[in-house]
């Protein structure tokens, strides 16, 4: 709304009284709520639940599906979530994402430490199988991503999309090509909130996709 301001004799428009939502604006905030729903712990949420099933489908209905799932959703979701929320209101880092590079250390600590304790109690309950082999490439993963990061911000969103992607290449092949239009809106959402540099995005997606493929195909050899 135009608002008129009266400077002696002369009234003019103030224009910078325009307040409308600029394309800007709005792209912004649509790329913090890609950031939020696609942040690596709830994304892996419904990627057990998936590998859940196809464990039970390919070694038959004993494979304690239910304490199974159970097990992965609270040490390699909800845990490391917890952890976060822990970490930020005890002002160890300043927002959920942790955005400062030199704040990530401990989170990643704690979220490796809930990864190996999960792996440990998934394969005591169910064994070898996808989601055992899932929730232990998940560690391996944000341990190489950890190691990396003392140096260089790499991107756990994009990393964290691109791994259960790898999974599912596993399972399902080429057909799962479309879901990489999820990646690259991770990218763009990340970059365009100025948290990562291109660079940083393609680093994390190829480490994530690539390093899950070789551990599921030549480390645990569940392939087909």
């Amino acid at each position: 709304m135009l608002k008129e301001l009266d400077l002696g004799k002369e009234k003019v428009l103030n224009l910078s009284a325009i307040s409308p939502k600029t394309s800007k604006d709005i792209w912004t905030k649509f790329a913090r709520i890609v950031t939020n729903i696609t942040a690596p712990p709830f994304l892996a949420i419904p990627s057990y639940i998936i590998l859940a099933l196809q464990d039970q489908e390919r070694r038959g209905v004993d494979t304690n599906f239910g304490s199974g799932l159970a097990i992965a959703v609270a040490f390699g979701a909800t845990l490391p979530v917890i952890l976060l929320v822990i970490l930020h209101f005890s002002r160890k880092i300043s927002d959920i994402h942790i955005s400062v590079r030199e704040q990530r250390t401990i989170p990643f600590l704690c979220t490796i430490a809930s990864f190996t304790i999960g792996s440990f109690l998934l394969w005591l309950v169910s064994g070898p199988g996808l989601l055992t082999a899932a929730l232990i490439c998940y560690t391996i993963n944000t341990l190489m991503v950890m190691l990396i990061n003392l140096r260089w911000k790499i991107s756990v969103h994009a990393t964290g999309v691109a791994g259960p992607l790898a999974v599912f290449t596993v399972m399902l092949g080429w057909l799962v090509a479309p879901l990489w239009l999820l990646v690259a809106l991770v990218a763009w959402a990340r970059v365009h909130l100025r948290a990562h540099t291109l660079g940083q995005v393609l680093a994390g997606s190829l480490l994530g996709y690539f390093f899950t493929l070789f551990l599921f195909i030549f480390v645990f050899h569940l392939a087909g």
